[in-house]
């Protein structure tokens, strides 16, 4: 790491154009009219270029991944705004052969007003044996049957989302978000991980859990959308994936769900998580 655990890291400014939206929307597969009916960027693009920057002064090892990811989002950011992006490194925590740092981060508008805020939890592993059987390990979260408390439908109602992980889409998604690690890259490089092949980035995974959020909440996600997400699972070439959701809690301020990613053909828990939004905006 390049930088020692307290720093205030200032990760620059950038201007959220209509075109690096699409960019981002592109690269992710992401096709929701909302976006640009509103003029308004996807919470997690914010987050994803905010990391891209945060990767270009941490110096990290090729190999370290995403472990947790939250955000808040406070306003909707129009296209053509100008954003300023800092963060605050944490003291790495060890466990076992495992290294987690944690990194805060908050993103203001020209007048410096928070727009969004965030942390970003990334894990290094120092030897390949103990985690490379613990990462592919079937878990699915649902069982055929199982009762989630919503009409006996185990996935819930929420609009689902499923890609496809190729190649083409994680050197799109590492053009647009800046995180060009080579583990989601360089075949030869990644054979020699914890994960014996190219993986998808984690915030790649994510997108789609946003793309979800948007579909079923629009505005409301947009403008004060806030997610906490745990990557449990890595996605590798050619797997098939698919987000779930499901509505845990309403009242008259947040609406809540309970959310994830999965691999439907080997039962293997991605994500999981809560998103919250402010009830349904006019």
């Amino acid at each position: 790491m390049a930088v020692s655990a307290g720093s205030e890291l200032d990760l620059g400014v950038w201007t959220v154009t209509e075109d690096k939206v699409r960019q981002y929307l592109n690269a992710v597969g992401d096709e929701q009219p909302a976006y640009f009916d509103l003029s308004m960027a996807p919470p997690l693009a914010l987050s994803a270029w905010s990391l891209g920057a945060l990767l270009d002064q941490l110096a990290l090892p090729p190999g370290a991944i995403h472990s947790l990811q939250e955000l808040e989002t406070f306003r909707g950011v129009k296209f053509d705004e100008e954003i300023h992006a800092s963060a605050q490194v944490t003291k790495p925590r060890q466990r076992g052969n495992m290294k987690f740092l944690s990194v805060g981060y908050t993103l203001t508008d020209r007048g410096g007003e928070q727009v969004q805020c965030g942390k970003s939890t990334v894990l290094v592993v120092d030897s390949v044996e103990e985690e490379s059987s613990g990462m592919k390990s079937a878990q699915p979260p649902f069982t055929k049957g199982g009762d989630s408390g919503n009409g006996g439908d185990q996935f819930g109602s929420m609009p689902r989302v499923s890609r496809t992980i190729s190649q083409e889409r994680l050197n799109a998604y590492a053009q647009a978000s800046g995180d060009a690690n080579l583990l989601h890259l360089d075949a030869g490089f990644a054979a020699n991980t914890p994960f014996r092949g190219i993986i998808a980035h984690g915030m790649l995974t994510l997108a789609f859990i946003g793309e979800m959020m948007t579909a079923e909440l629009g505005r409301a996600w947009l403008e004060t959308g806030a997610i906490k997400a745990r990557f449990k699972g890595a996605a590798y070439l050619g797997d098939d994936v698919e987000s779930w959701g499901r509505k845990t809690g309403d009242n008259d301020s947040r609406v809540e769900y309970s959310v994830g990613l999965w691999n439907p053909a080997s039962g293997q828990e991605l994500i999981t998580g809560s998103a919250t939004a402010r009830a349904a905006l006019a």
